[in-house]
């Protein structure tokens, strides 16, 4: 890291997203059928999912119902997922805003790797110019 200006693609390549391999709740195995690219904590899309996550917040003048708050933030989080690779009974799902809505609200384990992933910068920083490219 030399400059401001490779600061900035830092910034920009979060928002191509970096993938986020989800782990079996228990083992720790990785699931590489279930696969998440997940925009940076820096990213334009991340900063608009908190934006319309603080718009809903304050529709309920800063007080919502527990269930409301919990939809705002799967909502927040499956905005900052921005492709995936998956797989059910060897197909490919196809990728969906409604299917990580669902991922999310099924899998507890899957979300709370994502909401780590995606407060992360490292996965972000640590990769070389060259997997930008690519």
């Amino acid at each position: 890291m030399t400059d401001l200006a490779h600061l900035d693609n830092l910034v920009e390549g979060q928002d191509r997203g970096a993938e986020l391999v989800i782990k079996h709740p228990v083992t720790g195995e990785l699931i590489p059928d279930v696969v998440l690219i997940v925009a940076g904590p820096d990213s334009d899309v991340q900063r608009l999912a908190r934006l319309k996550y603080q718009d809903a917040f304050l529709a309920f003048r800063a007080k919502p119902p527990a269930d409301e708050l919990d939809r705002m933030e799967i909502d927040r989080l499956a905005r900052c997922v921005v492709g995936w690779r998956m797989k059910r009974d060897g197909e490919d799902v196809p990728f969906s805003f409604s299917g990580v809505v669902r991922l999310l609200t099924t899998f507890n384990f899957i979300r709370e790797q994502l909401e780590a992933f995606a407060n992360s910068r490292v996965p972000y920083f640590l990769r070389t110019p060259f997997e930008d490219q690519e």
